[in-house]
């Protein structure tokens, strides 16, 4: 798990995503085994810590579909399920503000109204939080949450 972890945000932290011609052929092959693994069940014992389940949330969220994996959308609602019974149990509290961000991802990118109001409750409870030059990080998130509301 730390592995994927210090991978992903090596990416995540160049400022534009997470881009699959950007990785190696080697943390591709490393992601591909990974989501296979969580596929199959093999990682649910990440769930039970919030970096864990934020790894698992990104296996089958953004990395299923940078993969395009053909059980993405499936793998979406199981990431999106991780993330609020995460948020529920008070696990995406105990990240770091780009952390949090990533563990909302699946609220992002989900077309239910529901899950844009929590999203935007989150990011809203995150503010007292930034601190600059997060808070212009988070400024922009919030932006595009707010957008996606509309």
């Amino acid at each position: 798990m730390e592995q994927f972890i210090t991978q992903w945000f090596s990416e995540y932290n160049k400022g534009e995503g997470v881009i699959r011609s950007s990785l190696s052929n080697q943390t591709q092959s490393h992601w591909e085994a990974l989501l296979t693994d969580a596929k199959q069940g093999k990682l649910n014992d990440w769930q039970k810590t919030p970096p864990g389940r934020m790894s698992l949330i990104l296996l089958l969220g953004p990395v299923a579909h940078l993969l395009a994996d053909s059980d993405v959308t499936e793998l979406n609602r199981r990431a999106r399920d991780l993330c609020i019974q995460g948020v529920d149990l008070g696990f995406d509290t105990q990240l770091d503000l780009v952390q949090r961000r990533c563990f909302y991802d699946p609220l992002f990118y989900s077309s239910v109204a529901k899950d844009r109001e929590l999203l935007l409750r989150l990011l809203e409870g995150m503010e007292s939080q930034a601190e600059l030059p997060e808070k212009t990080v988070w400024s922009n998130w919030y932006a595009q949450a707010s957008s996606l509301s509309s």
